[in-house]
């Protein structure tokens, strides 16, 4: 019928300037001649995609896509299938994270360790004793860091090389087109120190940062670069680790199962800070699967942490 279209969006474009009307429920007026698809006139072939739409593709929906194709559905990972792999993953991540919480963080540990290294100096070197002595609030807090790096890469790394029998660099160790991605990891950082700059003046964060106030600027830059290792380690365990290990059972769905240990992580720390470990965990873990890359996780972790650090010393001052 000339000038007519379906109600389910095919058209018949022949122009009739003068169209009867027709009372058949079947049909009703055209707008135009041009073929779009059901349910979405407009511009031929057009989809009214908003802006916010299309960044929300390429940010999210595209990567995740990339990374369920790349990695979900594999047979193995190393020399363990898929579903072995997985709980091999699983388990290895649950002991660690209970050492971590009963071992690394109980205080006395720390103190008894921070002590035990000061007998020691004085033990081999007597002259430094006294030196040892005067730093042993940075030691105890050393230890810490130590146990970090045990927990979060040394024992999971005897995992990945023993049972998985792949070398570290297959858990997204290398850096891989990092100069690249480098434009993307500052435009994610800005919104974050923005709010980390702002949070800097409140009293909760405050009393939380920075975890240690050095005797002088050696001092302190010791402890800041402990401090950066700590994060590379952790992007290690989380970012690393448990999603490759989780990726050929989960895909990308691996983030999902890594974000909910990570947030509790966070437990203790200032609200927002919890809060935001959420968005933070999803976000630099599809980042880690997409570029088979943790440093970018990396980047952007010690960035915040030494702002953090950086904002809270001069509120201090």
């Amino acid at each position: 019928m000339p000038g007519r279209e379906l109600v389910d969006g095919r058209r018949q474009c022949d122009i009739d300037p003068h169209p009867r009307p027709q009372r058949s429920p079947t049909w009703t007026p055209a707008r135009n001649c041009a073929t779009t698809p059901a349910g979405h006139p407009g511009r031929a072939g057009a989809h009214p995609v908003t802006a916010l739409h299309r960044l929300w593709h390429r940010a999210a929906i595209a990567p995740w896509e990339r990374v369920d194709a790349t990695f979900k559905g594999q047979a193995h990972v190393g020399a363990l299938t898929a579903r072995q792999a997985a709980i091999v993953t699983t388990a290895t991540a649950c002991c660690m994270l209970v050492a971590l919480r009963y071992v690394v963080m109980d205080s006395d540990v720390q103190a008894q360790l921070g002590r035990a290294f000061v007998h020691l100096v004085g033990a081999v070197v007597p002259a430094w004793h006294g030196w040892a002595q005067r730093h042993e609030s940075l030691w105890v807090h050393l230890t810490w860091i130590t146990g970090c790096i045990a927990v979060y890469v040394a024992a999971p790394a005897v995992v990945w090389t023993a049972l998985f029998r792949l070398p570290l660099r297959e858990a997204f160790l290398v850096p891989k087109d990092y100069l690249r991605h480098l434009p993307v990891y500052a435009l994610l950082f800005l919104p974050v120190g923005a709010v980390v700059a702002v949070a800097a003046h409140q009293p909760d964060f405050q009393l939380q940062y920075p975890f240690y106030a050095g005797r002088g600027w050696a001092d302190q830059l010791a402890w800041e670069f402990g401090y950066g290792l700590q994060f590379l380690a952790l992007e290690f365990f989380f970012r690393g680790f448990i999603l490759r290990g989780l990726s050929a059972e989960m895909g990308a769905s691996a983030v999902l199962a890594m974000a909910m240990p990570y947030c509790m992580l966070h437990y203790g720390k200032p609200l927002p800070e919890c809060v935001g470990s959420i968005l933070a965990g999803l976000v630099l873990g599809l980042l880690a699967m997409d570029t088979r890359s943790i440093w970018g996780g990396v980047t952007i972790h010690v960035a915040v942490a030494w702002s953090m650090d950086a904002l809270a010393l001069a509120a201090r001052a």
